[in-house]
């Protein structure tokens, strides 16, 4: 986003307009931002389609267009509508800003124009996500039974940085967790068997593209299963949201999440322990490692890499939660993180939450994960720095305070 030719256009305008609310930004944590997305609530009576809404630097008096967007609460399952705008913020500062809001369709189409490099194809389920990059693609595949749903989540990714590298699982999608399974069923379900959930919502615009859906399970109507991807422009990641509610008691056999399922084009494993010790092995060295010491479900990222090409592939874990309603725990197995490959040709991580045991699962027990899945090049003094600098980031978010006039 041009900042500079939006306050030149914009700042007759903001004289003449009196602002709705503000909002302090706060960075605690002593790290650097740059260009790093916040999102606020705003009032349903705000909620103008046709309107621009500025966040006005009270400071430095930049201008930056925020984009409306909606937003479903994972816990709450409430709709909310919300603005995303980008901030540049120095360690430990803080900024103030105004937000005005102005009704002109003739200036919106025809002189704010923004940068952005995001782009959204298709419809419904059946969609192309693309940035600087990476490119998603969640559309279904005819070809291959098991990527015939349309379920709306991702079978490929091509890493682009130079590398145009796919990523792919020639038998399934590469996401399809979460996933879960009654002891009476043959095979567990993924929620890659989705085929057009019933509640699917679409939200896009230069800085963020996100897809909410919210079915029953496949083969398990004691579970509302709820998902939800968010796609920024220049990021190098996404970010994953899901909950498993249960509405009904059932007897569960296999309950995973966090789940990346890939064609064997990795050479290396990487995970950063809750204890801050880093862990960095060829993937074929995990298994004494593993079994002395599993990875854990509050370990901050775990990634995989191919050392002699250079790209890296992992997740950052931001939310981990499985209480139910009342605030008590949900059941849970044996909860730790499986590296592993099948058939020499997959490669795959998964977060087994219960796993070859029977547990019964109550009515109104949850499951709610958040993951940033991050595409990065290895090619540095640190191989790891671009996971290390965006999880310090994405686990420590800034502090945003709103206040609305009225």
């Amino acid at each position: 986003m041009n900042k500079i030719v939006l306050s030149i256009f914009l700042g007759g305008i903001l004289l003449s307009n009196e602002p709705i609310g503000s909002i302090k930004i706060y960075e605690r944590n002593g790290l650097d931002r740059f260009d790093e997305y916040i999102e606020i609530l705003i009032p349903e009576h705000y909620s103008d389609s046709n309107a621009i809404y500025v966040a006005a630097n009270r400071t430095s008096h930049d201008t930056t267009i925020c984009q409306l967007t909606k937003y479903v609460d994972i816990y709450s399952n409430i709709y909310n509508n919300t603005l995303v705008f980008p901030v540049d913020i120095k360690a430990n500062d803080s900024l103030s800003y105004d937000l005005v809001i102005f009704n002109d369709k003739y200036q919106k189409q025809s002189h704010v124009k923004s940068i952005s490099s995001l782009n959204l194809s298709g419809q419904k389920t059946e969609l192309v996500i693309e940035n600087e990059y990476y490119i998603a693609d969640l559309r279904a595949d005819s070809t291959e039974e098991e990527k015939s749903y349309q379920s709306g989540q991702i079978r490929d990714l091509t890493i682009k940085l130079g590398f145009d590298q796919l990523l792919t699982n020639r038998d399934d999608r590469i996401h399809w967790a979460p996933n879960f399974k009654r002891p009476e069923l043959q095979y567990y379900k993924t929620i890659a068997h989705w085929n057009d959930p019933k509640e699917n919502l679409i939200s896009e615009g230069d800085y963020l593209v996100r897809t909410w859906r919210k079915d029953n399970a496949p083969s398990h109507p004691e579970i509302m299963l709820s998902a939800e991807y968010s796609f920024y422009n220049n990021k190098p990641y996404f970010l994953f949201n899901s909950k498993m509610e249960m509405i009904d008691n059932v007897i569960l056999e296999l309950l995973r999440n966090d789940e990346m399922t890939m064609d064997t084009m990795f050479t290396h494993l990487a995970f950063k322990r809750e204890s801050g010790e880093i862990i960095d092995i060829p993937i074929e060295e995990r298994d004494i490692l593993l079994e002395n010491q599993p990875i854990s479900v509050n370990d901050p990222w775990i990634c995989f890499y191919n050392k002699d090409k250079g790209y890296a592939f992992g997740s950052i874990r931001l939310d981990y939660n499985i209480t139910n309603k009342e605030g008590n725990l949900s059941p849970t197995g044996k909860s730790y993180t499986s590296i592993a490959q099948w058939e020499n040709r997959t490669t795959y991580w998964n977060r087994r939450i219960i796993y070859n045991e029977l547990v019964n699962v109550l009515k109104g027990s949850r499951y709610i994960e958040k993951n940033a899945y991050i595409m990065f090049d290895i090619n540095k003094d640190d191989h790891l720095s671009d996971i290390k600098y965006w999880s310090e980031r994405l686990l420590n978010p800034i502090i945003v305070e709103t206040t609305f006039i009225n």
